[in-house]
């Protein structure tokens, strides 16, 4: 898995990724590479554009007021303007609640940030962004995904149809067949301690997976994360434990998401 990005469609035949940004050249010489072969012009816009992204129960609701755009459904992109620019308004976000990303024109992004904090938003770094996906236990580049893991051992199959004969879909197909050693699991700590990433799983004497993300999740306020552990281990309810800092921490398989949003 080389990265986990979006694509937007913007027409018939124009179409926005945006990457992650510390991946952003690897991918852009990547799909360059690929182009070749099909009729597709390639193009590097990412000094068009900067992100916001307003993220939250109330997101919308502060968007729309403050801003006076008309924003897409989940999963949608639509065309507006933002300080009075051309726009795109995303029904995206990594964090599990309902949200908008902005691209907008570099230009206007300080002064629109300024109006949305004087709407009430309040700003949050990667960290913050890193307990919420956790907690419903989205994937990062990085630490689930890596080139050396394959979509199946990440629980990742359901998006991949290998019928369509992407670049690796050989792979994939028959990693579906075979099963994979290892799983993507989540779990909890029901001993105090915050698990990180590295942390060895550990079953009896044995080490059976390393912790990929761990953190203290402040909607369960208690330590949690993901793993990858020997697939015959992955039922939720089996117990673990995880080495913090060379202490041992009862932990137990759990099922996905950690968190729920509640209605």
């Amino acid at each position: 898995m080389l990265d986990d990005l979006f694509v937007y469609r913007l027409g018939a035949d124009r179409f926005l990724i945006v990457t992650n940004a510390a991946n952003h050249g690897t991918d852009l010489a990547w799909l360059g590479r690929q182009s070749r072969e099909f009729d597709v012009i390639v193009r590097d816009v990412a000094d068009r554009y900067a992100m916001l992204a307003v993220q939250g129960p109330h997101a919308r609701a502060v968007l729309t007021s403050a801003l006076g755009i008309e924003l897409p459904p989940r999963f949608h992109v639509s065309h507006v303007r933002v300080g009075r620019r051309p726009a795109l308004a995303c029904g995206t976000g990594y964090t599990g609640e309902d949200g908008v990303e902005l691209l907008i024109d570099p230009e206007v992004a300080s002064p629109i940030w300024a109006e949305l904090l004087d709407a009430g938003v309040v700003p949050c770094g990667l960290g913050a962004r890193d307990t919420l996906r956790l907690e419903v236990c989205f994937p990062l580049h990085g630490n689930e995904l890596t080139p050396e893991r394959n979509p199946i051992e990440a629980g990742l199959g359901w998006c991949c149809n290998e019928a369509t004969g992407f670049i690796g879909s050989e792979t994939i197909a028959r990693a579906r067949a075979e099963g994979t050693a290892e799983t993507l699991v989540a779990f909890t700590i029901e001993d105090k301690g915050i698990p990180r990433e590295g942390n060895p799983v550990l079953r009896g004497d044995e080490q059976v997976g390393a912790v990929t993300s761990g953190t203290f999740a402040p909607s369960l306020e208690l330590g949690a994360g993901m793993a990858y552990v020997s697939a015959e281990l992955a039922e939720p309810g089996t117990e673990i434990e995880i080495d913090v800092r060379g202490k041992r921490r009862r932990a137990r398989i759990a099922s996905k998401p950690l968190y729920a949003k509640r209605s």
